[in-house]
């Protein structure tokens, strides 16, 4: 990390979150915990407040996810290069991985499988995709059951008399095997080239690669599966946004990084002034603000590839200690909520239809506008605290045993 001293900012004492296991605490961008609770709240705000048949003013809650896999590139490729030359690389990066992601994924799954017999989930042959982290292609193999709306593909359904229907919902993990089977690849690759160079190169070439493949199969694929998001959900076309937060990694430790920084109000400006343009106009011709839905072709193409820049642009802003994003970011209530945002994500869509059907038994005569800003705060409570739970009593002893098993 030698080559990082502008852009990176040591915690100090002060900045050590209580509670926080130590293994965590070894940190260089403590921003980004502050962007992480960003990109999950976008999430949050996306599937409660932002639901397909209505129209707010802000419809972007979902590129939350892409600055997940644009920030999960950086972190991750920064760790896989720097520790390239060491010993025992590959049993230590896939260790700490597996005791920060497979306790709270696979006890979440087993948490389901055990309720089956008291609540009657309803199980589809889908379901079994979940448990290999394949479950980001099961609306595709089971096309004609996603199409019909039958439910079971993204979540379990019970027949509890009190609600009818009752949902628990696992559709959004579709992302976290985005990168965990990007991640079965990835450091293979960086352990075997090493070379900063030649990494960069290869995350350059396969970002337009990437783009080119997503044209290509606009053209080229049924209309069913554009509808069904195959463009966003399936792990090759979306590569690209991991491998561009794995580039900006990898020019941060070379001489572009003087370039680089150089560039980035530039960028910023220019992409705040595209997007203000774009929405003035669609708002002119259509009279509401753009709402993204499944196969809008520039979207699904272009429109990828410009979110994600503009992420890492966030990103790289936000390691500077002395700019407005790092001192934004680097408030403490963000950066506890960004140090629990895996948990948050996890638990905040599962109970949804039981958030809402809480909300409309006890204030069924609010009427539906407030009646989805009071279902989100009471879904924002209980998320909360279900991830508080889980990461102080459940997350953080695994997390503990990551410098036990590595060395």
């Amino acid at each position: 990390m030698g080559s990082l001293p502008e852009t990176t900012a040591a915690l100090h004492a002060d900045d050590v979150v209580p509670n926080l296991p130590a293994s965590e605490n070894k940190r260089f961008y403590p921003a980004l915990d502050g962007l992480r609770a960003v990109a999950v709240l976008m999430v949050f705000y996306q599937h409660y407040l932002s639901p397909p048949d209505i129209r707010p003013a802000f419809n972007w809650g979902w590129t939350g996810v892409d600055i997940f896999f644009v920030l999960s590139g950086f972190l991750i490729t920064g760790i896989l290069y720097d520790t390239r030359n060491t010993l025992h690389r590959f049993r230590n990066f896939y260790v700490r991985r597996t005791l920060r992601i497979f306790p709270l994924y696979y006890g979440v799954l087993l948490i389901g499988l055990f309720l089956t017999p008291i609540f009657h989930w309803i199980w589809h042959p889908a379901w079994i995709l979940w448990p290999l982290y394949l479950g980001n292609y099961g609306r595709f193999i089971w096309l004609d059951d996603w199409m019909q709306g039958t439910g079971v593909l993204d979540h379990l359904r019970s027949s509890l008399p009190f609600y009818q229907p009752f949902f628990l919902f696992f559709g959004h993990f579709w992302s976290l095997c985005v990168e965990e089977q990007f991640y079965l690849v990835w450091p293979l690759l960086v352990f075997l080239i090493k070379d900063r160079v030649r990494l960069r190169d290869l995350c350059i070439a396969v970002c337009i690669l990437c783009l080119a493949a997503r044209v290509a199969c606009v053209w080229l694929l049924p209309q069913d599966y554009i509808d069904a998001e195959f463009l966003y959900r399936f792990t090759p076309l979306r590569a690209d946004a991991l491998l561009l937060g794995g580039a900006l990694a990898l020019m941060l430790r070379g001489p572009e990084a003087a370039r680089l920084k150089q560039l980035l109000r530039p960028a910023l400006s220019l992409f705040v002034a595209g997007f203000i343009l774009f929405e003035i106009l669609y708002r002119h011709a259509a009279r509401h603000f753009y709402y993204p839905v499944a196969g809008a072709p520039v979207l699904d193409t272009l429109g990828y590839s410009l979110i994600d820049l503009f992420a890492g642009i966030i990103i790289l802003l936000a390691l500077n200690p002395g700019g407005i994003f790092y001192r934004v970011l680097t408030v403490k209530p963000l950066r506890r909520l960004g140090q629990m945002s895996y948990g948050f994500y996890v638990f905040h869509e599962i109970p949804h239809i039981a958030y809402f059907f809480l909300v409309d038994r006890y204030c069924s005569h609010i009427a539906r506008p407030n009646h989805l800003t009071l279902t989100a705060m009471v879904a924002f409570a209980g998320t909360l605290l279900l991830s508080y739970l889980s990461f102080r009593f459940y997350e953080a002893p695994f997390l503990r045993l990551k410098d036990r098993f590595t060395a």
